[in-house]
């Protein structure tokens, strides 16, 4: 559900490892991928792979396993468009940006297995029916640095280690998500909302100590609110991240956020540090950079059709 970019290569990773899979999908995207084959450049190699795209999961019912990849501010709507469909004792992975969405997936989904997934994969999609994944790679070894982590103890997690050796990426299984969710949280809270400001590329952003000072400042204040909440992530984990994103980040490369907003898009504002912002004023953790920094995203956002 919801073949944008992550969706999209998930998608056509599976078909061409030949598992049966369909793509719900709607306007511009349904109409590209009945028409024709979803162009995938992974990691350099180009290749396309025909999907069968449906209106509605009840298309293709039961449906035992759920791969959920909307944008957050859509996970309600995909929840209750998904429950007819499901097959008794479905799981359902969330692969979503954010820290809600397997709870609001689970609220509406009472009889399935729902896992939440921090997803850390170079995708962008250029078009409704072309992806292109820039896999991350260790500058030193080459070795693979794409992760999907969470999923949860018992059957979401053992499908979440399924998907990932069906489509070609490591994965960690995590009983408790929230720690990889939470962590993922202070990274796109960084680099998303600096990109998206700054309307920039990740390589200028990093060049510039003034912006590398702001991601520092969102990162740590995601850091607090989360261990606030009662979430054990690394109190380190924005410098970490800042860290790692120099290392193996293209410079070229951008964020969700900032192509939401170059497309014209509407932005996933609420889902990042909208929660932040959310969160510590629940949780009386004063967060100033994230309370401007989500008041800006607000004027710049494109308005809600």
């Amino acid at each position: 559900m919801g073949p944008g970019a992550i969706g999209g290569f998930v998608a056509a990773r599976l078909a061409g490892a030949g598992r049966p899979v369909s793509v719900l999908a709607r306007g511009r995207t349904l109409e590209a991928l009945r028409a024709g084959p979803m162009t995938l450049v992974d990691d350099g190699t180009t290749r396309t792979v025909r999907l069968q795209a449906v209106a509605d999961p009840r298309e293709v019912a039961p449906v035992a396993l759920a791969v959920v990849c909307v944008k957050g501010f859509d996970t309600e709507e995909a929840a209750r468009t998904l429950a007819p469909a499901l097959a008794p004792g479905a799981v359902v992975l969330s692969l979503q940006n954010g820290v809600d969405n397997a709870a609001a997936l689970a609220r509406f989904l009472p009889g399935a297995a729902v896992g939440g997934v921090a997803v850390y994969l170079g995708c962008q999609r250029l078009a409704p029916d072309h992806v292109v994944r820039r896999a991350g790679r260790d500058p030193s070894t080459g070795r693979l640095r794409d992760l999907l982590a969470g999923g949860g103890a018992g059957p979401a997690g053992a499908a979440l280690a399924g998907l990932g050796a069906a489509i070609g990426v490591p994965v960690r299984v995590d009983d408790d998500p929230a720690p990889a969710l939470w962590t993922k949280l202070v990274a796109n809270v960084s680099l998303n909302t600096v990109t998206a400001l700054g309307r920039a590329r990740v390589g200028a952003v990093l060049a510039d100590p003034r912006a590398v000072s702001l991601m520092l400042d969102l990162g740590r204040e995601a850091v607090a609110v989360a261990r606030a909440a009662g979430v054990e992530i690394d109190p380190r984990a924005a410098e970490d991240y800042v860290a790692g994103a120099r290392r193996r980040l293209p410079p070229t490369g951008g964020s969700s956020t900032l192509f939401d907003l170059e497309q014209g898009r509407r932005l996933e504002r609420e889902a990042l540090v909208g929660t932040v912002v959310r969160e510590g004023a629940r949780l009386g953790v004063d967060v100033p950079v994230s309370r401007a920094c989500d008041a800006l995203l607000r004027l710049l956002a494109p308005p809600v059709r």
